[in-house]
Parts: structure tokens; sequence; C-alpha cells
């Protein structure tokens, strides 16, 4: 299977978080660590999917159920 990578503003389109948050969570802003990321080069950044979601289900808050 292969791996789909995602650029940040594609990254930001499907989690419904700008592209500048995202940069302050590479950059460690206070005790939020964001989502794993793929830096190609010095300014390339990708992202894959599925890292997307794990990140987004370990953020989400609730009581029981699913997220």
């Amino acid at each position: 299977m292969q791996a789909h990578y995602l650029t940040t503003q594609e990254a930001a389109q499907y989690t419904g978080i700008s592209q500048s948050y995202l940069a302050k969570l590479r950059m460690g802003i206070g005790s939020v660590a964001g989502p794993r990321f793929i830096r190609i080069g010095l300014r390339s950044i990708r992202y894959k999917r599925s890292d997307l979601d794990a990140w987004m289900i370990s953020r989400s808050e609730g009581v029981g159920g699913e997220g």
C-alpha cells in the first residue's frame, strides 16, 4: 500500500487547520505536539494522511464512544 503525502496547503484543508498554525506546530509552540511531518530539503514539508488522522484522533475529547 502506497502512502499518500500531502503538502502543507493540502494538510490544512484536510484538517481544517490553517497553514500558519501547522507551521507553528512544527516549531513546537507551547506543550502542543503537532502531527508528524517529513521535511524534504530546506522548505518542502509533507504530511502522511495516516499521520494526520492519528494526530486528530489523539487530540479528540469526549466521554465514551468513538471520538
